[in-house]
């Protein structure tokens, strides 16, 4: 099975927004930024396990 990789541009997205994390002194900001966070990563685990559903045709 070929591992998942990230492209040029999603490693480039990855640095710019963990350098504005590091600069960010707010941390009302820093605690919105982990749950919308939280949120895309559940959303990210439902629409994997819906696809896995519709490749074995469940």
């Amino acid at each position: 099975m070929e591992p998942i990789t990230l492209t040029l541009g999603q490693k480039f997205e990855i640095e710019k927004f963990s350098r504005e994390i590091d600069n960010s002194n707010d941390v009302q900001a820093l605690r919105s930024i982990a749950k919308d966070l939280l949120v895309a990563w559940k959303q990210q685990q439902a629409a994997s396990a819906w696809a896995l559903r519709q490749r074995q045709g469940l």
